[in-house]
């Protein structure tokens, strides 16, 4: 069975275990100015589930276990879709409004002690995480972008180099990044993290260290100065599996003469 189709599985069946979820809007208060553009930036067919998974099933699936997913978590979804379309806020603050909604109505009118509302803020969770990601900055649309907030260099092992970077995500979509380290003459030292990417969402920091110590051929003799502090970021308007990583910004950093032998 495909991840998408246990997906679509996983979904419909915690729908069924909240069918009898009330069907009781909870819309977080929102400045009227702002509740009527987002209102304007919606579309008849929005609904819960990406794009990506609505647009990879069948119609006639869709069409069968639409109204199930949807639930009555449906209006949030519009209005989560709508966000997205409108761009005036963040990815994450759609994605914690949505989630602040969907709770609202998991825990309307029942205790939130009852199976009932555990179940649904189950799935109040996974439509959550199903946004709150790389796949969700593809929909919300967006350019990479960052900046290197900070570069420390770390009290190291004799003859080793440790540089800790703080990554700042300046845009308003959730990031993928990598921090590469390179010598002078472009040669790559080490990248954090050591596989995959570090995600950052709107507005938030993450410091990533990297250096020679677990390297068998850099230490800081063979390093010629200065080196080059790289931050590179996953392309949101890609969903390729490779190939998609692009440079948002760089520094040079002169280092420390290595203390002799």
């Amino acid at each position: 069975m495909t991840p998408l189709a246990r997906t679509a599985l996983l979904l419909a069946w915690l729908a069924s275990a909240c069918a009898s979820v009330p069907g009781t809007d909870r819309p977080v208060p929102l400045d009227a100015g702002y509740a009527a553009r987002e209102l304007g930036a919606g579309k008849p067919s929005d609904r819960c589930g990406p794009e990506f998974i609505s647009d990879h099933l069948p119609r006639s699936v869709v069409s069968l276990m639409g109204p199930l997913l949807d639930g009555s978590f449906r209006p949030v979804c519009a209005r989560h879709d709508a966000c997205y379309e409108l761009r005036e806020q963040t990815q994450a603050w759609c994605d914690n409004r949505m989630h602040t909604e969907m709770r609202d109505i998991c825990n309307a009118n029942r205790s939130e002690t009852s199976t009932g509302a555990a179940l649904c803020r189950m799935r109040a969770r996974l439509y959550f995480n199903m946004v709150d990601n790389a796949y969700g900055a593809y929909s919300y649309h967006g350019k990479a972008g960052g900046e290197i907030a900070s570069v420390e260099i770390m009290d190291a092992p004799r003859g080793e180099l440790e540089v800790c970077v703080t990554a700042e995500n300046t845009t308003p979509l959730l990031q993928e990044y990598i921090v590469e380290l390179s010598s002078s003459d472009g040669r790559r030292i080490a990248r954090a993290p050591g596989a995959g990417e570090r995600n950052i969402r709107a507005g938030e920091t993450a410091t990533l260290c990297l250096g020679t110590a677990a390297s068998s051929y850099w230490n800081q003799k063979r390093i010629a100065h200065p080196v080059t502090i790289r931050l590179l970021a996953d392309d949101p308007d890609s969903l390729a599996m490779a190939n998609d990583i692009v440079v948002v910004t760089e520094r040079a950093l002169n280092l420390p003469d290595a203390a002799p032998d």
